[in-house]
Order: C-alpha cells, then structure tokens, then sequence
C-alpha cells in the first residue's frame, strides 16, 4: 500500500517497536524521523531470544538469516519444574517453523535500525525527548535542550517507562501488572542443551523463574524475573535473587566452570494484560511503552516488531482518510487486539499454575507423557495459545 501523500511520523524510540514502524512506513512512502536518546551501539537489557515468530517478523521486514557468529541457533525447550520435573521437547515446525534464535540485544538493534534507514527512515541519535503538545496542524515533540520538531503523527516506542505515554496522558502500569527482570552474560559456559530455551523454576525462588539462553562463542544469557508487586511482599533485591538462582542445583551445574562477564543489570516489564491505552488523536504507543509483554515469560521482541507493522498499516489507512483522530486511526487498536489481547489475558491467568510449585510439576510432568499437552505448553510459553484445553486443565490437576 503508498501513502497518497507524505506525512511526518516522528518515531520515539528506536528499538525492535519503532525500527519496525519506521521500515514499513518508510517503505509506504512517508517521511519518518527515528529519534533515540542512546548511540548506537547501545546495550539494552533482555533475555536476547527470538521466538519463530520474532524470525518470522524479520523475514517481513527483508532481513536474512542472521549470521551464526552473531545469533545462537536454537529448535528446543528444556525445563526443570519446582520438583525437579524435566521436560525436553522440540520446537513444533508448525510454529513457523519450529526454528528460533538468541542474539544480543545490542547486535539486533543496531541490525534493525541500519535496515529502517536504508529503508528511508532518518535516525538522529542523542535526542531525548521531554514532552509533547498538540495543536490544530499536527504535535510538536520538545526535546532536551530547547530544539523541538514537529509531525503529522507521532508513535511512542520508548519503552517502560515510556516519556510519551506519560505526556500523552495514559496511566502507569499498576505494580500488579508488571515485573522486574535481571540478566547477566557468562563466558566459557558448557550447556547440557546447547540448542534449547532452558527454564528453571526453583521452589524457593517461586514466583520467580530463570532461564538460560546459549549465545555464541560459549556464552550464556542468564535471568530471572519476578512480578513487581511480588517483589515488594517478599523484601529481596534483584541481584540476591539471582545469587540464589545462580546458586541453586540445577543452575550452577550448567554453570559450573563459567565466568560472569560485566554487571548483573534490571529492568521494568509491563504487562500486556494492561494494554488499554494505546490509541491518541495523531498518536500511538508501540511495544514495551503499550505493554505488549507476555505476562507469563516476559517476552516482547516479537509483539513489538507487529505492532511496528499494525502501526504502519493503520497510518497508511489515516492518510487515505485524511483523519488522524482517534477514529482515523482506530485500525491499530483493532488490528493489535485481534491478534495479541487473548493470548495476554490467557497468559496473565497461568500465571496462577506457574506459581505454585505443584501444579507446575504436574503440567510438566503430563506435558513429558502426552504430546498434545506438550505442544499445548509450548504453544503457551510462546504466546501463541489463546485458550486452554480441557486436556491442559486435567494435566494440571492430575499430571497425566
């Protein structure tokens, strides 16, 4: 689809959410202006994984298959539950294609906004962003030092917290829906699963999970999250609990030997069972800043790079309408809803298996002995599942 004309998007935010927008809106025809406070390289704190559908997502957005030096090939899932249940199952083909990878966060960005700019996009690095205000001819953005700018449209993907959403007027995320994660990279690391996404779930860590993830060259992604107001009840600091975590049995055998590199650093998640706000008169919130966030992993690269492209689409729509009020641009919402909002709230609700210590043990158990439970699981920790089965609800009470 072309844009019959040429409107100003400024994009706040230059992660995987606005690089996104601004390749496909570049592409549309528009004049975009790709504002990030950081110069690139710069770090951003994750778990660095990349579901099929985040590759799927890339593929769309014209980007090959990312070098081996640079991203971790991975096709599996291995998890150890509160009771030390384990389960080792491969990603199903069915779940575009079953294949997935971990690349830092640092080498993904960067990737992702070279691409938006030899799309069109133009990036100016260093620009913070303080404010908004609309008037009858489009919103002027106030930036730190006393330059301002204007545009037609302005998308908020400066994640959480999120200058935008706030100067746009959308409420905080309640404690209740978001969480708190810490991450660490180790070197000469020797994984027993070399190609899978390892989950841990500790009974004396519970509600808290970690996880491995493998990079290359013998490294490891290293975390744990936790619910914020979880966090707040239970007086520990992030980095003690991912002492205790790295600590525990299980996890410092896949460690033993590995050295950490750098700072353990954290991070807030917001949860996209909260993604109420999202849609503005000549505004929209993408990603992280709209809490596109399963709640259950805390996953977001690939709910960020969609809702890059709903963005696109439905700016596309505004212009050919020649309104972009709320009403104009009402197809995002619509589109970011259809696709995402079931498999938030489904996820937000298991929550409540994955906290209690048997009923994890059972669903891990049953998932071990029957395959559909098994690709039902999966389906859940990829966001992809938007309702539960009867079979699922009899794992978690019988485990079989």
């Amino acid at each position: 689809m072309s844009l019959s004309s040429s409107p100003h998007v400024a994009i706040v935010g230059a992660g995987p959410a606005g690089s996104s927008a601004a390749t496909f809106l570049a592409r549309q025809g528009a004049r975009v202006t790709l504002l990030e406070r950081h110069r690139f390289p710069r770090d951003k704190i994750c778990g660095d994984g990349c579901t099929p559908r985040t590759l799927w997502m890339l593929e769309r957005l014209g980007i090959g298959e990312l070098p081996g030096t640079e991203a971790a090939p991975v096709d599996s899932v291995y998890s150890v539950s509160p009771g030390g249940v384990v389960l080792e199952a491969e990603i199903p083909p069915r779940l575009f294609g079953g294949k997935a990878c971990i690349i830092p966060r640092q080498l993904l960005d960067e990737r992702l906004v070279q691409h938006a700019v030899r799309a069109g996009a133009e990036l100016r690095e260093g620009v913070r962003v303080d404010g908004l205000e609309r008037d009858g001819h489009g919103i002027r953005l106030q930036c730190r030092g006393g330059e301002s700018l204007r545009a037609d449209v302005v998308l908020g993907c400066d994640g959480s917290p999120s200058v935008v959403r706030r100067a746009l007027g959308a409420p905080d995320f309640p404690e209740r829906e978001g969480a708190f994660a810490v991450r660490a990279y180790y070197e000469d690391v020797h994984l027993s699963h070399p190609r899978s996404l390892a989950f841990f779930w500790e009974e004396e860590l519970l509600p808290a999970y970690g996880w491995i993830f493998p990079l290359p060259g013998g490294r490891a992604n290293v975390g744990l999250g936790i619910r914020a107001d979880q966090l707040a009840v239970s007086r520990l600091k992030l980095p003690e609990l991912m002492e205790r975590f790295c600590a525990s049995p299980h996890v410092a055998a896949e460690l033993a030997g590995a050295r950490r590199v750098g700072k353990v650093k954290g991070h807030h998640i917001p949860f996209g069972s909260f993604a109420h706000h999202t849609l503005f008169d000549r505004a929209l919130l993408l990603g992280d800043a709209a809490g596109f966030v399963n709640p259950l992993t805390g996953e977001g690269i690939e709910f960020a790079l969609e809702s890059g492209a709903f963005a696109a689409e439905s700016v596309a729509e505004a212009v050919a309408s020649g309104d972009f009020s709320t009403r104009g641009l009402g197809g995002y919402a619509r589109r970011w809803e259809s696709r995402f909002r079931a498999a938030f709230q489904l996820n937000r609700r298991v929550m409540n298996i994955f906290e209690r210590p048997r009923l994890l043990d059972r669903v891990i158990r049953a998932a071990g002995r029957n395959t559909r439970v098994r690709d039902e699981l999966i389906d859940i920790i990829s966001g992809d599942a938007t309702r539960l089965s009867w079979r699922f609800l009899v794992a978690a009470v019988i485990g079989r």
